[in-house]
């Protein structure tokens, strides 16, 4: 019985870079996408990219009817949290399990 051909280490360094290559076509991708997260009531929306930077923060009019700032500060974390795991969702999609911090 033949032992498995050990990779030269041209081989090595070469998939090494095509990893590499991947990864960033990845990243750039992630870069330019754009992912939601919704409240639960739908009021606010947060746009974010699919490395997790959050790109903007929608808010209807109609949560100022109510005035209620507990309410809206809950729309807000819910929205940036579904955005978070949206975008976590696609990364994995594209690079593999990692972790996303909006920031």
């Amino acid at each position: 019985m033949s032992q498995p051909k050990q990779p030269t280490l041209d081989e090595v360094v070469r998939a090494g870079r095509m990893f590499e290559q991947r990864m960033r076509s990845a990243q750039a991708s992630l870069d330019r996408a754009l992912v939601t997260g919704r409240s639960a009531d739908g009021t606010v929306v947060v746009l974010a990219n699919g490395l997790g930077q959050l790109k903007a923060v929608q808010v209807s009019p109609t949560v100022f009817d109510g005035r209620d700032v507990a309410a809206l500060q809950n729309a807000i974390t819910e929205s940036i949290r579904a955005a978070a795991a949206n975008a976590a969702v696609l990364a994995r999609e594209k690079m593999g399990p990692v972790e996303i911090n909006l920031h």
